[in-house]
C-alpha cells in the first residue's frame, strides 16, 4: 500500500515501484534491450510498445522549479534513447514504411541528429526510395556544418557510401525481401512486418477459417469485414496478426496494424478522424494530401479501401463508431477488427467470438512457451492450464514465470495457482492478468461496475436475470440491461439464452475488488430467500401434495414479489424447466447458506428440494444438504424440523443403495415425528422405511408399514397420498406371491391418481400392472403397457423410472427375434443405473440382461452377467437381486451341461427366497430346479 511521509517540511512517497509509471518504464525498457540481445527482436518489440502505453502526456506537468525542469529533460532524454531503440527493431524486422512518416516527424525536432537521419535514410532505401534515402544526407550536411562547423560521423558517411554503390545495408532484410515503391497503390506495400507465419498461433483453426475471407474475395471480388470478439486476454490480437500474415499475399498492397487504444489505460482511445489519418499515413498516403476536414477523412479512406488490397489490422477497437465512418460499404481491403466490445452496429461484419482454448491447445501454448524438457507431466500442465482458466493471456503468463524460475517445478507452479488469490499469480514482471481485466473495469460507469463486483458473490456456476436481480436487487428489466452491458464488453458470458456466467479468473478478479459488508450481506440474504421462495413454489408445481414441511411465515418474501411474478413459473412444466437450469446452482446454494450465516435457510432450501433431488438422482449432493440440515435442526432441539430432514435423508441414502445408514436415519426421524404428534411427518417416515424393508426383501415388514401409513392417510383424508401407499402395498402383495391383492390395491390406486392428474403416479402404477401381466403369463398385455409408458413417460418420469420401464420392456421382446433392441434397451437402462450409483437397479438390469442373453442362447456371457449382479446384490443386502442372480446363475449353468453346479446355484437361491419370504422369486427358481433336463436351456420369451 503506498504512504506518505512527512520529512523537515517535505512528502516522500513509499511505494512498491512497479506502482510507478516511470520505474515500470525503465524496467521495460531494460527486458527489451535484453531480448533484442537474444534475438528476440518481436518479443522485445512488444515489450517497448507496453513501456510505451506508460506515457501520457508531459511527465510533472505544471510542477515548477529547477529539480522539475532537469527531471523532465531527463526522463525525456531516455524516452527519446527508447524510441530511437525501438526504431532499431523496427528496421531489423522491416517495418520500414511504418517509420518513415514517424522518422521524418522526430527529425523536425532533432534536424542534427545522425542516428535519426540514418535510420531515416535505411527506412527509405529499404522502402525502394533511393533518391529520397540518398538526399537526407546532403540536408544533414549542411545542417551540421552551418549550425555545428562540423562534418557527419564515420557511421552516417558510410551509410551513405553504401547506398551510392547499391550494396546491401547493414541490419535490414535482403533485395528480395523489400518492396520497391512507385507511384501505383500496389508498389507502395508496406513491409512491417515481414513473411507470412510471423505471428505464431496454436490451435484456434477453426476460428482461424471463420476469419480469413472466401476464395473469392482472395481472388478480387468484395471482402467482408472480420470483427475478433471476446473478453480481455483471450488472444483476439494474436488471431488478427497471424490471420492477416496468411493473407498478405493476397493483398499484397499495404499491411498496417494499428493499435485503436481502447484499453490502453493512460491514453484516450483514438478518434474516428484520428484513425482514419493514421491508417492513410500508414498506408502510404502523403501527409501533405491527407485533408484536416473529418468528413474529407473518412471519404478518402473509404475510397483507398475501397480500390486498395491492403492487410488492415484495426486492434482493440473501442466501439463500432470509431471504424464505421472509415470503411466504404464494399472494400477491396482485407480488414480484421479485434475489440472486447461486441461491436454489433458495424455494418456487414462477420463476428468471430473467441472462447478459451480447448485444454489440448492450451496444453500445446503450455509446452510450446516453457519447453518440452519441463513439462513431462502432461497431468500437471493439465492442472496448470485449467487453474489458469484455459486464457491464453493467463497460460502465457503463468508459462513466462516458470521459464523465468529455473528452481521451480511444475508442482510448485500448480500449487502456487491453487491457492486463494490466484490472480496475484498469473503475472509476469510487471504483466498481469489482473491488469488486463482491470482496464475493462475501470471503462465501466459506476452502475456497472457495483454490478459486476456483485455477480462475483454468486456461488453458482451461472444464473439468470432473475437470480440476478435478486441479487443486485434492481428490477428485473434493470438488470437486463445491465447484463447485457457487461456481455457487451465481454466481461460476462452468455451460455444459453438469458444464462450467464463469469470466467473463472473473472469471478476471482471481481471478488478481489470487493463489496461492503452491509452490502454483500444483504445482496447475499436476498438472493437465498429469492431461491428459497423460487423452489418452493417449483416443488408445489411440480410435486404436487409432496409429504413435507410448509415454509414458516417469516419465510414468505414480499420484497420479492415482482421478481418472482416476473418468472411466470405457472405450470409443471415451467417448473421443471426452471429446476432443471437452477438445481446446480441452487444446490451450491445450499452450501454457501451454511457457510455465510444463513443455515437455516439452507436448511430449508434442503427441503424444499428433496422431491426433485431424489427425482433426478442428485443423491451424493443431496446426502450433504440433508445431513447439514439435520445437523442444524438438531443444534436447534427442533424436533419436527429435524424428523423431516432424517427422512429426507434416509430417502436419499435408501436410493443409493446404502440401506444400514438410511435404516438409522428413518427410524429417529419416525421416533421423533410420533413424539411430536405429527401424523404428516409420522406417515412419510413410514412409508419411506417400509420402502427400504421392500428394497431389503422384508416383505411382510414392510407391508405392515405400508398399511400403517395407508391408515393415517385415509385419517386425514389424503386421498392422492393414499393413492400412492396403495401402489407400493400393490408391489408387496405381487412379491409375496398374492397377486390378486395386487391387482386390487393398483384398480384402487389408478382412478385416483388419473383424478388428481398426477401422470407421474399414474406412469408408475401402469409400470407395476405390465410387471404383474408379466408375471402372470399376459406377455403381450405387459409389452403393450411399457411400450405406452416409454412413449408418453419421457420428460415427465424421473430417469431412473423410465430405465426401470426400459429394463421390464426388454423383458417382454422376443428373443432371439428382437435381441437388438433387447440389448440397447438394456444397455441404455444400466447406464443410467450406473451413473447415478444406484447398486440394485444395477443389480436388477443385469439379472434381466443375463436373462436375455441366455434366451439368446449366449450362456457364457450371461453367466458373467448373474455373477456381478450377484456379487453388487450382495454388497448392498439386497436378497430378491440376490436370489434372481443365484437363479440366473443355475440356468446357465444348466444350459452347459453343469448340471451339479447349476443345482447347487438353484437350491441356494429357493432357500434364500423362502428365508426371506420373496414368493414369486422362490416359485422360479423352484420351476428351474424341476426342469433341469439339458433341454432346458433352450426356453425361449414368447
Amino acid at each position: 500500500m503506498p504512504t506518505i511521509d512527512t520529512r523537515s517540511h517535505t512528502y516522500t512517497l513509499r511505494a512498491d515501484p512497479q506502482l510507478i509509471d516511470w520505474h515500470r518504464y525503465l524496467d521495460l525498457s531494460q527486458r527489451a534491450g535484453l531480448l533484442a540481445g537474444n534475438g528476440q527482436e518481436h518479443q522485445a518489440r512488444t515489450v517497448l510498445s507496453r513501456a510505451e502505453e506508460l506515457w501520457g502526456g508531459e511527465p510533472l506537468a505544471g510542477l515548477p522549479g529547477d529539480w522539475a525542469r532537469t527531471t523532465r529533460a531527463t526522463m525525456a532524454d531516455q524516452r527519446f534513447a527508447t524510441t530511437l531503440q525501438r526504431i532499431e527493431l523496427d528496421l531489423r524486422i522491416g517495418r520500414h514504411h511504418e517509420l518513415i512518416p514517424e522518422l521524418t516527424a522526430l527529425r523536425e525536432d532533432r534536424p542534427t541528429d545522425e542516428r535519426l537521419a540514418g535510420h531515416l535514410m535505411t527506412a527509405l532505401h529499404a522502402a525502394g526510395r533511393q533518391a529520397d534515402a540518398l538526399a537526407v544526407y546532403p540536408a544533414v550536411v549542411r545542417l551540421l556544418r552551418t549550425r555545428l562547423g562540423t562534418d557527419p560521423g564515420e557511421e552516417l558517411t558510410r551509410l551513405h557510401r553504401l547506398m551510392l554503390n547499391g550494396e546491401p545495408l547493414p541490419g535490414t532484410p535482403g533485395r528480395a525481401e523489400l518492396v520497391r515503391a512507385a507511384d501505383s497503390p500496389a508498389e507502395v506495400a508496406a513491409s512491417a512486418p515481414g513473411a507470412p507465419g510471423r505471428h505464431r498461433m496454436i490451435g484456434r483453426r477453426d476460428d482461424l477459417r471463420r476469419v480469413l475471407p472466401g476464395a473469392a474475395a482472395a481472388r478480387g471480388g468484395v471482402v467482408t469485414v472480420s470483427a475478433i470478439l471476446g473478453m480481455p486476454g483471450v488472444g483476439k490480437t494474436t488471431l488478427a496478426l497471424h490471420a492477416a500474415d496468411l493473407m498478405r499475399e493476397h493483398f499484397p498492397e499495404g499491411y498496417v496494424h494499428l493499435n485503436l487504444r481502447a484499453h490502453v489505460g493512460n491514453q484516450p482511445p483514438l478518434t474516428p478522424e484520428a484513425t482514419g489519418a493514421l491508417l492513410l499515413r500508414r498506408l502510404g498516403v502523403p501527409a501533405t494530401t491527407i485533408p484536416l476536414d473529418a468528413d474529407e477523412v473518412f471519404a478518402l479512406c473509404a475510397e483507398t479501401l475501397s480500390t486498395r488490397r491492403a492487410v488492415l489490422v484495426l486492434d482493440d477497437a473501442a466501439n463500432a463508431s470509431q471504424i464505421r465512418p472509415l470503411l466504404p460499404p464494399a472494400p477491396a481491403a482485407l480488414v480484421i477488427v479485434t475489440s472486447r466490445q461486441r461491436l454489433a452496429e458495424l455494418p456487414g461484419s462477420r463476428p468471430v467470438f473467441l472462447d478459451v482454448l480447448p485444454v489440448d491447445d492450451a496444453v500445446a501454448l503450455f509446452t510450446d512457451l516453457v519447453g518440452p524438457e519441463r513439462s513431462t507431466d502432461r497431468d500437471r500442465v493439465v492442472e496448470i492450464v485449467n487453474r489458469c482458466g484455459l486464457l491464453p493471456l493467463a497460460i502465457e503468463l503463468a508459462a513466462s514465470r516458470l521459464r523465468a524460475r529455473p528452481s521451480w517445478t511444475l508442482d510448485h507452479l500448480a500449487r502456487r495457482l491453487s491457492r486463494r488469490g490466484r490472480l496475484a499469480e498469473i503475472r509476469s514482471g510487471s504483466d498481469s492478468i489482473a491488469r488486463a481485466f482491470e482496464v475493462s473495469y475501470q471503462y465501466l460507469p459506476p452502475s456497472q461496475r457495483s454490478a459486476f463486483r456483485l455477480l462475483g458473490l454468486y456461488p453458482g456456476p451461472d444464473f439468470g436475470v432473475h437470480a440476478a436481480a435478486a441479487l443486485l436487487g434492481r428490477t428485473v428489466d434493470e438488470t437486463d440491461q445491465v447484463l447485457e452491458a457487461l456481455l457487451n464488453c465481454h466481461l460476462l458470458i452468455e451460455i444459453t439464452p438469458e444464462r450467464y456466467q463469469l470466467h473463472d479468473l473473472l469471478r476471482d478478479f471481481a471478488v478481489a475488488l470487493g463489496v461492503e459488508d452491509d452490502l454483500r450481506e444483504s445482496s447475499v440474504d436476498r438472493l437465498l430467500r429469492f431461491a428459497l421462495s423460487a423452489a418452493d413454489q417449483a416443488d408445489h408445481l411440480l410435486y404436487p401434495r409432496r409429504s413435507r414441511a410448509e415454509l414458516l411465515t417469516d419465510h414468505q418474501f414480499h420484497d420479492l414479489e415482482a421478481i418472482l411474478a416476473d418468472m411466470a413459473m405457472d405450470s409443471a412444466e415451467s417448473a421443471r424447466a426452471w429446476l432443471e437450469a437452477e438445481i446446480a446452482t441452487l444446490i451450491a446454494l445450499a452450501a454457501h447458506a451454511h457457510r455465510v450465516g444463513r443455515a437455516e435457510t439452507g436448511a430449508w432450501l434442503a427441503h424444499v428440494l428433496a422431491g426433485h433431488l431424489d427425482a433426478e438422482a442428485y443423491w451424493s449432493e443431496a446426502q450433504d444438504m440433508h445431513r447439514a440440515a439435520a445437523a442444524l435442526w438438531q443444534s436447534q432441539t427442533n424436533d419436527l424440523q429435524e424428523a423431516w430432514a432424517l427422512s429426507d435423508l434416509g430417502a436419499t441414502l435408501a436410493n443409493a443403495s446404502h440401506y444400514d445408514p438410511a435404516v438409522e436415519a428413518l427410524e429417529r426421524s419416525l421416533a421423533l415425528a410420533r413424539r411430536e404428534g405429527d401424523p404428516d411427518a409420522t406417515a412419510n417416515a413410514l412409508g419411506l422405511l417400509g420402502r427400504l424393508r421392500w428394497n431389503q426383501s422384508r416383505l411382510h415388514e414392510a407391508l405392515a408399514l405400508q398399511e400403517e401409513v395407508l391408515a393415517i392417510r385415509i385419517q386425514q383424508d389424503d386421498q392422492l397420498n393414499a393413492a400412492r401407499c396403495l401402489a407400493n402395498i400393490g408391489i408387496l402383495h405381487r412379491s409375496v406371491g398374492n397377486s390378486e391383492a395386487a391387482q386390487a390395491a393398483y384398480d384402487s390406486a389408478l382412478p385416483c391418481a388419473r383424478d388428481f392428474n398426477d401422470r407421474v403416479l399414474e406412469l408408475r402404477i401402469l409400470n407395476n400392472l405390465g410387471e404383474l401381466h408379466s408375471s402372470s403369463g399376459r406377455n403381450a398385455e405387459a409389452r403393450s403397457t411399457f411400450e405406452r409408458i416409454l412413449e408418453i413417460g419421457d420428460g415427465l418420469m424421473p430417469p431412473v423410472e423410465l430405465s426401470v420401464v426400459r429394463v421390464n420392456l426388454a423383458g417382454t421382446l422376443r428373443i432371439p427375434a428382437e435381441l437388438d433392441r433387447a440389448l440397447s434397451l438394456h444397455r441404455a437402462a444400466l447406464t443410467t443405473f450406473r451413473e447415478v450409483g444406484s447398486v440394485r437397479y444395477e443389480a436388477d438390469g443385469l439379472n434381466s440382461l443375463g436373462q436375455t442373453m441366455s434366451s439368446a442362447g449366449r450362456h457364457e456371457e450371461a453367466l458373467d452377467q448373474h455373477a456381478t449382479a450377484l456379487q453388487l446384490a450382495r454388497s448392498i443386502g439386497a436378497a430378491r437381486e440376490e436370489a434372481a442372480a443365484l437363479r440366473g446363475l443355475g440356468r446357465c449353468e444348466a444350459a452347459l451341461g453343469n448340471t451339479t453346479a447349476a443345482r447347487a446355484q438353484l437350491t441356494a437361491a429357493i432357500h434364500l427366497a423362502e428365508q426371506v419370504d420373496i414368493a414369486d422369486e422362490a416359485a422360479l427358481a423352484r420351476s428351474a430346479l424341476a426342469n433341469l433336463e439339458p433341454k432346458s436351456s433352450n426356453n425361449l420369451h414368447s
